[in-house]
């Protein structure tokens, strides 16, 4: 099978977010059974993919950098947006000629059996390519609320020409429905199973314990400045806890907020901002409470590799993907404000049986994103639809 995989809705390839490395672990695997696979994508000449493909993947960076789409069609766009006028967006039609004029020049796109799309760009991009002559596949690798809800009338028809779209998620499965009028299906995540003997020890004595945050520096979704502040208003009472943060950072302006507060209120340093981990298991096999205050998800890669670490989470009951992936009162908390995560912090800070419990289920709730059933369900989905295109023909 000749698969062609696209993603042109990333900031980079060179990046170190989640949607990268699934993009790059969905190419390694479908070419390790020996599939044909073509990752596309488009960044600037010569940057570096920051997961590594197998040397079997066809890599295929466009090369075009920054596409600047002409000022009229900037200008058309955003009087449509403020008039709330449902005709063509000329920007968004500028870019996918462009990048489809870019894949013929560097692919035969006659030997490509199947497409799937990793955001809306590339599904553009593809039902343009393929005008209903082969299945594509849409992901959706956020909450339905932040992706699809947000497309335009058009753009919602666009969308529903695709053969079918994934979500990560049960509950996305009939939200997507009442927006977009084609097939939807639900394949998870991956998550890399972590073995009984190597998770966290949570029921160990340490000189200093460790509560995590892994996720972008963001104020929007990712919120960690929620968590900061649970954590430093029970602080004084858990002198040997600290909160250790990692990820990008992708606003400037909240991560000075971060600095401020804790630079008021961390009056014995247990704060501390790690940068961007290389080794998030190896951060988590230290951990012994994970914090995601994550306003939304699709899935929630950090939160998951935590759990099959061993390690129980907090979280909201109001953010989408995370209300599911927590299981509440068995393999963490879902909490419904900001004064329930500081109580809900405290219970497991000062309550070793309960979080090494709750770990303990947290690990084993890891079981149904194996990488043996996802791979097996996106094998299947993908070998029925090439099969039934390849009948109607």
């Amino acid at each position: 099978m000749n698969i062609a995989i696209l993603c042109f809705g990333i900031a980079s390839i060179s990046s170190v977010s989640g949607i990268e490395k699934v993009f790059v672990d969905m190419a390694n695997q479908f070419a390790q059974k020996g599939d044909t696979v073509y990752s596309v994508w488009n960044d600037e000449p010569g940057i570096a993919p920051y997961y590594s493909f197998l040397p079997q993947v066809r890599q295929i960076n466009l090369g075009l950098g920054k596409i600047k789409a002409p000022m009229r069609y900037k200008i058309l766009r955003e009087v449509a947006k403020g008039l709330h006028l449902n005709i063509t967006n000329y920007v968004d039609k500028y870019k996918t000629e462009r990048l489809c004029q870019s894949i013929r020049n560097k692919i035969d796109i006659s030997d490509i059996d199947i497409v799937v799309c990793y955001e809306f760009n590339s599904v553009m991009v593809a039902n343009k390519l393929f005008n209903g002559k082969m299945p594509i596949v849409a992901m959706c690798h956020n909450s339905i609320e932040s992706q699809i809800a947000t497309l335009t009338p058009l753009q919602r028809k666009e969308a529903s020409k695709v053969t079918i779209y994934q979500v990560l998620m049960p509950s996305f499965v009939n939200k997507a429905r009442k927006l977009i009028d084609t097939k939807i299906c639900y394949i998870p995540n991956v998550v890399k199973p972590v073995p009984d003997n190597e998770t966290a020890d949570l029921a160990a004595d340490k000189k200093i314990y460790k509560i995590t945050m892994i996720g972008r520096i963001d104020k929007n979704q990712k919120r960690p400045l929620i968590a900061i502040k649970s954590f430093l208003e029970i602080a004084s009472r858990f002198r040997n806890w600290e909160l250790h943060f990692y990820g990008p950072i992708t606003d400037q302006q909240y991560k000075k907020e971060i600095d401020e507060y804790t630079r008021v209120y961390d009056i014995h340093h247990q704060v501390i901002y790690k940068g961007i981990t290389n080794n998030p298991m190896n951060i988590l096999h230290n951990t012994d409470i994970f914090a995601f205050p994550s306003a939304y998800e699709g899935f929630g890669l950090s939160l998951t590799e935590a759990n099959s670490m061993g390690v129980p989470a907090i979280g909201f009951a109001t953010a989408p993907a995370v209300n599911e992936i927590i299981k509440n009162n068995i393999t963490g908390f879902l909490v419904e404000d900001e004064k329930e995560f500081t109580e809900k912090l405290a219970m497991l800070m000062e309550n070793k049986v309960l979080r090494t419990q709750m770990g303990k289920a947290a690990h084993r709730a890891m079981d149904e994103y194996s990488p043996n059933i996802v791979w097996g369900k996106w094998s299947q989905l993908l070998n029925k639809l090439v099969t039934e295109n390849k009948k109607g023909r």
